[in-house]
């Protein structure tokens, strides 16, 4: 029998005749687990992943994924558009807002730290983020420095608006490079601000084998970090029962069978004026 966790990863990396031999070997033997590759995995060399995050602890979403990527020698890059600058956490804990900033920053980079990457924070501000054409050319140019492999961004459907903003401003860079990268957009848990809306994964990642790397990962928010491993571990311990594992994280893998090849844009690097697509051979 053909479990839902290999019918996915070997889905993931276009192998279905995998899938149908190893539900045959699961037959024969109790023992065998399924494959659980990363995304691009398949490329057989060093990736360039990048997580594209609206905070300086967003990472936290997928840091399972982004650890194991570190794990196996792969360069992984965390971006944040803002600085750790929430009023609303400083009046929490009663501090000034720029320390509370600084020391969200230094435990963001403390936290990448321990898991193998590094946190790059922009020129934007919390609850101040903008989309607009400006924001999309310059974060193009960013990105598109980084020449990245994997890109892992917000899910523009939910409630934060700063999550909004930094999913788009990825996904557009995304269709900026002529979609050449792979795309996913990650979850963040249910609950207040952050539910997602109508996120309906078709990428799963087995992330037991780095728990315990990832809880100290998201502990070193010395502020939000016992908050945010409740909503960590709720979330991966459903999406590990759903993909046939004991903990998980869940995407959604934008996918397309060609490219942008950007003729009569009328506005290059800003606006696009329809999708011009060409079918890779």
């Amino acid at each position: 029998m053909v479990t839902r966790r290999t019918f996915f990863s070997c889905m993931a990396s276009g192998v279905v005749a995998q899938a149908l031999r190893v539900g045959a070997q699961e037959r024969s033997t109790l023992q065998l687990k399924p494959l659980d590759s990363l995304p691009g995995a398949e490329k057989n060399r060093r990736l360039k992943v990048v997580f594209v995050g609206a905070h300086v602890d967003d990472w936290v979403f997928c840091v399972g994924t982004l650890a194991r990527y570190a794990r196996a020698g792969h360069d992984v890059l965390c971006f944040s558009f803002t600085p750790g600058d929430s009023q609303a956490i400083a009046d929490a804990h009663h501090m000034p807002l720029e320390r509370l900033a600084a020391l969200r920053t230094q435990d963001g980079r403390k936290g990448t730290q321990l898991f193998g990457s590094r946190l790059r924070d922009l020129d934007q501000h919390n609850q101040k983020m903008h989309v607009d054409p400006e924001s999309y050319i310059s974060f193009n140019r960013i990105l598109a420095a980084e020449n990245p492999d994997v890109v892992i961004g917000m899910w523009p459907l939910q409630f934060h608006p700063d999550h909004r903003a930094a999913g788009n401003l990825a996904f557009n860079a995304w269709l900026q490079s002529g979609m050449r990268f792979e795309f996913y957009f990650c979850e963040t848990p249910p609950g207040g601000e952050e539910s997602s809306q109508l996120f309906a994964p078709n990428r799963w990642v087995d992330v037991e084998s780095v728990y315990y790397l990832s809880r100290e990962a998201i502990m070193a928010n010395s502020l939000e970090g016992k908050p945010l491993w409740a909503d960590y571990e709720m979330c991966t311990r459903f999406r590990g029962r759903e993909y046939g594992c004991q903990y998980a994280e869940a995407f959604i893998r934008i996918v397309t069978l060609g490219f942008e090849s950007a003729p009569g844009n009328p506005v290059p690097g800003l606006w696009y004026s329809g999708m011009n697509l060409a079918h890779d051979e």
